[in-house]
This record gives C-alpha cells, sequence and structure tokens, in this order.
C-alpha cells in the first residue's frame, strides 16, 4: 500500500486546550506533505467535529480522494481525534485512516503541526522512524459543503449553520435638538505656531543597528562556496523583522547556521517543533538585506527542511526552506519607505 495516499482521508487533532475549552477548528485547513495537497474542512460545535478531508497527489492529479470524518475532543491528553468513515470519492489507492494535528503556539491560531499515525493506536505516534511531520494552515474561517447527509454532520450543521432570528428593537423616538443662538458662544481660536522649527532630515547620521554577530571565518567561507539560491524576495516596510524558523518535516535533528547580510547570526541550532526566534532591526544603510539559511547536516531524513514564518508590522509569511550540502536558501527582503 502507498504510504502517501494513507494520509489524507481523515485527521487527528492535537489541540491546546484553554481554561474556556478547546481552540476553535472551525473554517478550512491547508497544507502539503511531500508531493500531496491536502484540504480539511471542519465544523465543531463544542467537543464535536465533522466535516471532510480531501487530498490528491501532486505528480498524479487524477489519484485523489474526499471522505467524511467524525470527531471528539480528549480533555484529559488534549487530542482532537478525526475519523474517517466513509468515502465520498476515491480516485486511487486510498484507505481511510487517521492523522493527528496540534497547536505550536508561537506560530499563531492559524497554524497547526501535522503527523501520519501508520502503526497500530497503541504505538508510540511520535516515533520519528513511522512517523512524518508538516504544517497545516487555516485559509477560512468558513466551511465549503458541510457534509449534510452524514448522521455524525447533520446535528452539528443544525446547530452551527441556522442561525437564531434576530428580536425585533424597537427605536425610541428622537428628539428635537436645542437649538442654540450663534451669538451666544465664544469660539476660541487654535493657537498657530508661525514660526515651526525646521528640521533638515538629510544631516541626520543613519547609524547601524547593534547586532551582536558570532565570529567564524571557516564557517563563512564554507557558506559562501555553496550556492545562494534565492527562497523568495519580500518587500517591507519596517526596519523592525521577526522570523521564526522550525523543523518542516519529521524532527530529525536537522541544525542550520544563520546569516544576516554575510555575518553569522546562529551557529548549529537545531530545529524542532519550538520557534528559533530572530528579533532583527535592519541596517538602515542599506535597503536591500539577505537572511541565509547554510545546512550543517541532513538529519535522519534529507534534505534540511524548515518553515520560516516571517512577520514586518501587519504583514505575515510563510515560507518553507531546503537546503544540502550544496545548496544555500537566501531570503531577501527589500525595505521601501511607507512614505
Amino acid at each position: 500500500m502507498n504510504f502517501k495516499n494513507w494520509i489524507f482521508c481523515c485527521s487527528f487533532i492535537f489541540g491546546i486546550v484553554t481554561t474556556s475549552g478547546a481552540q476553535d477548528l472551525t473554517g478550512i485547513w491547508e497544507g502539503l506533505m511531500k508531493d500531496e495537497y491536502l484540504k480539511i474542512n471542519i465544523i465543531q460545535n463544542n467537543n464535536q467535529l465533522c466535516g471532510y478531508t480531501y487530498d490528491i497527489v501532486l505528480k498524479n492529479k487524477s489519484s485523489h480522494c474526499k471522505a467524511y470524518f467524525k470527531g471528539t475532543y480528549d480533555k484529559e491528553t488534549k487530542i482532537w481525534t478525526l475519523t474517517g468513515t466513509r468515502f465520498i470519492e476515491n480516485k486511487g489507492n486510498h484507505v481511510l485512516m487517521i492523522v493527528k494535528l496540534w497547536k505550536v503556539p508561537q506560530a499563531g491560531n492559524d497554524i497547526l503541526r501535522s503527523t501520519v499515525l501508520i502503526q497500530d493506536l497503541f504505538s508510540n505516534f511520535f516515533d520519528p522512524t513511522t512517523t512524518e511531520f508538516f504544517w497545516l494552515r487555516r485559509i477560512s474561517t468558513k466551511t465549503k459543503n458541510p457534509a449534510i447527509g452524514m448522521p455524525v454532520c447533520d446535528e452539528l450543521v443544525k446547530e452551527t449553520l441556522i442561525k437564531p432570528k434576530k428580536p425585533i428593537i424597537t427605536t425610541p423616538e428622537k428628539k428635537k435638538p436645542i437649538s442654540v443662538k450663534k451669538d451666544s458662544v465664544k469660539i476660541i481660536p487654535t493657537p498657530i505656531d508661525i514660526n515651526p522649527i525646521k528640521v533638515n532630515t538629510d544631516t541626520i547620521e543613519r547609524k547601524k543597528p547593534i547586532v551582536l554577530y558570532l565570529k567564524d571565518d571557516q564557517l563563512t567561507r564554507n557558506m559562501n562556496k555553496r550556492n545562494q539560491l534565492t527562497l523568495s524576495t519580500l518587500k517591507v516596510n519596517e526596519r523592525h523583522v521577526q522570523i521564526k524558523m522550525y523543523d518542516n518535516g519529521t524532527i530529525d535533528n536537522d541544525s542550520v547556521s544563520i546569516f544576516y547580510n554575510g555575518n553569522l547570526l546562529k551557529k548549529h541550532v537545531r530545529l524542532t517543533e519550538e520557534a528559533i526566534v530572530l528579533e532583527l532591526d535592519l541596517d538602515e544603510n542599506t535597503n536591500n538585506h539577505e537572511i541565509t539559511l547554510y545546512a550543517e547536516n541532513m538529519g535522519s531524513f534529507p534534505p534540511n527542511t524548515a518553515l520560516v514564518v516571517v512577520t514586518c508590522g501587519k504583514k505575515r509569511y510563510e515560507l518553507h526552506s531546503s537546503t544540502n550540502f550544496n545548496d544555500n536558501n537566501v531570503l531577501k527582503l527589500e525595505y521601501e519607505s511607507p512614505n
């Protein structure tokens, strides 16, 4: 049985709860696992879930499936379990399976970490030799085509989607405004500074941000010897940028070194489900900036992969890096003044 075709016909959610209950997962989630695309439509009502999944093999788009699932929440383990119940459509070698997902707090409310259970339910499902990890992103808080007609979904759909009638609210009669004679009102003019201080911005010295770089000449030379492949080019309007990096596959001891404009920022750091966080003030003496990811190893499952989340002001980007012993990934930031 092709392992990749097992993945997307049901789901298994690992949620993070608060005192008020589990995270609201209602909406549409999507993600990539190697060469397959996954979309999950979820309807939630308290601790019950229903909906359907859809997946497609990117290299063979005729191989795809859609399946109903039902789900419940376990407060003790904080796990959402979505179990595939029956196929809506099955084009290819697909079977109903169980997948689990969990929230990574640093990634935000619309990102879930996911892994596929391929052993029996009583095995160690975090064993990296039997599981693969990937990310899911919520692209909408509304679902499409809810699974009406499926018994497990009927009640949820009725309770969640049928909105109660709005109460009739009577508007009180408006009172006539009290008229005031203009002659009785004194208007105090706002004082105006007729000699404002002028500042010549051209004479202001532009200073470099204080950045603590590491010193490793050999590592820097090795980085420069590799091919510099552009991961993405982003235009930013603020000088402060936050960058978070996670392992984008199985947690298999991938490690990287990180450079900013050719200077070493982080050395031999391990990628995990916990974020590596860079709070970076961009150099004011240039508008072009480069963040370089240098693979220190390939982990247990090559290549060296990472999820890179870039936040600048109100803008947020998600990028997927893949590096090896021949190629670096370079994230380019182009600063443009907001004025």
